[in-house]
């Protein structure tokens, strides 16, 4: 073990599905903007995100869970708005408080087992 030197980072996804991984770091940073902004397209430019990728993960995670996350109305003349839905607004607290806590048990094991945060 004379060149053994213990890792000095880690780093942990989470993500919460039914059937295929669709709802993680990404969706809920989506909708977290969405929810600031009111905007779903100034939440996936805010990211560097194309309209086709952020809708592509939006409905992909929407088909997996079984329902709505954001409602948005299309533009006009007084332009469109977005807002998470009720189901949208549960699922986003609960990924939030678990994704924390995962993160913070993952931290007290690899000090655990590597002997360094």
């Amino acid at each position: 073990m004379d060149g053994y030197k213990a890792p000095q980072k880690f780093h942990v996804k989470v993500r919460v599905f039914n059937n295929e991984l669709a709802f993680g770091k990404g969706v809920a940073e989506l909708m977290e903007l969405t929810e600031h902004f009111g905007s779903l397209r100034a939440a996936y430019q805010s990211m560097g995100m194309s309209s086709s990728k952020a809708w592509k993960i939006l409905r992909r995670a929407e088909r997996d869970l079984g329902y709505k996350l954001i409602e948005a109305t299309a533009g006009g003349a007084h332009g469109g708005s977005a807002v998470l839905t009720e189901e949208g607004k549960t699922l986003l607290a609960a990924y939030l408080a678990f994704d924390k806590e995962v993160q913070e048990q993952a931290e007290k094991s690899f000090a655990k087992y590597f002997g360094t945060k």
